[in-house]
């Protein structure tokens, strides 16, 4: 997801109800993120004990992510079980 601003035409809009999140960061170039969250879903989620919940996941990207050059830190958010 974005902020939009301006003109909305083309987007849709949903609203991620409150829940417990895992949250990890991916550092370095967009294109190892798949790396990143494999690794998430089979390694560190699985060895902290903690089981997704059934509710959508999100990738957050702020000031720290450069999109001209595909650099940077993305936050990735798990929904987990409490």
């Amino acid at each position: 997801g974005v902020e939009a601003k301006g003109s909305t035409s083309g987007m849709e809009h949903i609203d991620i109800p409150a829940h417990r999140y895992a949250v990890f960061t991916h550092s370095g170039h967009i294109s190892d993120f798949a790396k990143t969250v494999y690794t998430i879903w089979n390694k560190a989620l699985p060895d902290a004990g903690l089981n997704s919940a059934q509710a959508p996941d999100f990738e957050r990207y702020d000031h720290r992510f450069d999109g001209r050059t595909g650099r940077g830190e993305v936050e990735i958010w798990i929904p987990i079980v409490s």
